[in-house]
């Protein structure tokens, strides 16, 4: 099972609420508006495709994020939530705790996201998992967790997917911490954003988002 290193630990956690500090390992668009292009576009096909339940994994422009993707194995992941298709929101665990935002905020802050359908769940478990979850809003991000001392009443992150989806009982695996590429054993990949800053993902958004604009402007 991946485990972050008690040292790397200290460094996430102490990080764990902090937004501020940027990433040097992923960069964004320079051009705002084809970043906001970018944004709309995956909102627009995430809602496409994924439903109630769905497991998104996404890349950060966090330094907390480069601290995590480089100090656990698999894909470079640094966040896990779950995804409220008829609400366009997201449940998630941060460093101030389990809250729901919308999509577009969620995708705003990503260098891409990974839709992932749980594995042995039904559209009606998964909407069970989805209020399980959600349940949970306004609960203490869980520090101890991502040592292996698990508090029942808090959550980090990937720790909160994992339990409100019942992963471990229906999986027959036991994690004693699950990070966000540990997820990706659980499910099927059913879309990938492609990286934020990919020039040919920029042209395509930008391209997309060119038809809207003309329309605007001929009003």
């Amino acid at each position: 099972m991946a485990r972050l290193s008690l040292g790397a630990l200290l460094i996430v956690t102490s990080l764990a609420g902090c937004t501020s500090t940027k990433s040097v390992m992923v960069h964004r668009p320079t051009d705002t508006t084809a970043d906001a292009a970018i944004t709309r576009m995956w909102a627009h096909e995430i809602e496409g495709v994924a439903r109630d339940g769905d497991w998104l994994l996404s890349r950060s422009y966090y330094a907390v994020g480069d601290l995590i993707a480089l100090t656990t194995p698999g894909e470079d992941l640094s966040h896990a939530s779950i995804y409220d298709a008829r609400r366009r929101t997201v449940v998630e665990s941060i460093g101030s705790g389990v809250r729901e935002i919308p999509i577009a905020d969620f995708l705003a802050r990503n260098h891409y996201v990974i839709v992932l359908r749980p594995s042995n769940m039904t559209a009606i478990d998964q909407r069970q998992a989805l209020l399980r979850a959600r349940a949970k809003v306004g609960a203490a991000f869980d520090i101890g967790g991502m040592f292996g001392v698990d508090n029942p009443q808090a959550f980090y992150c990937s720790e909160l997917v994992y339990w409100a989806s019942q992963t471990e009982a229906r999986s027959g695996r036991s994690e004693i911490v699950v990070t966000p590429s540990d997820l990706m054993k659980y499910g099927e990949v059913i879309y990938w954003s492609g990286k934020r800053d990919d020039s040919q993902l920029v042209q395509i958004a930008l391209g997309r988002a060119a038809p809207s604009r003309d329309r605007i402007a001929a009003h």
